[in-house]
């Protein structure tokens, strides 16, 4: 069997560079894309109705019964997520600022069930609510300013 180079072949050493340099830019662009397009949301097409009973998240130590009147603010988070306290903060505040929307959150690290079945990969991932209980927008990381107070609007809040 005959071999097309002789043995050991030797790679030059700029390529090793220019490989290096090529990886070190992919990823660059990756995480730069990651940061600009995360914390935006999009609108849910299909929209589901969340089931409180399965739901089974709690406020100051009750079961939460029912909806906002307005609009509900429903996070996804974990007990590692570090950025999870900061927007759990800022919902309270919207829910204490603007009557009529209700502010839930359900922690996932003991509930992956819920992340399979809303196909949640990343905490914080927020839901906005009807007052049915149907999701209207969903955002995946820390929202982006003004993106929650946009949607709340839109649906009256």
């Amino acid at each position: 069997m005959q071999l097309f180079f002789s043995y050991p072949y030797t790679v030059p050493e700029f390529s090793f560079t220019l490989i290096a340099i090529i990886l070190i830019a992919a990823t660059s662009l990756l995480g730069l894309g990651i940061k600009i397009l995360g914390g935006r949301g999009r609108s849910v097409s299909r929209s589901e109705i969340i089931s409180l009973e399965k739901l089974k998240a709690e406020k100051n130590g009750f079961p939460i019964r029912e909806f906002g009147k307005k609009a509900t603010l429903l996070m996804f988070s974990t007990e590692y997520c570090g950025q999870c306290p900061g927007v759990r903060r800022n919902l309270a505040q919207i829910e204490y600022r603007k009557g009529g929307v209700s502010f839930i959150e359900a922690d996932l690290t003991e509930r992956l069930d819920l992340a399979a079945h809303f196909s949640i990969s990343q905490t914080p991932t927020i839901f906005i609510l009807n007052p049915k209980g149907e999701i209207t927008y969903r955002i995946s990381g820390v929202p982006k300013p003004n993106i929650i107070q946009q949607e709340l609007e839109k649906l009256g809040a």
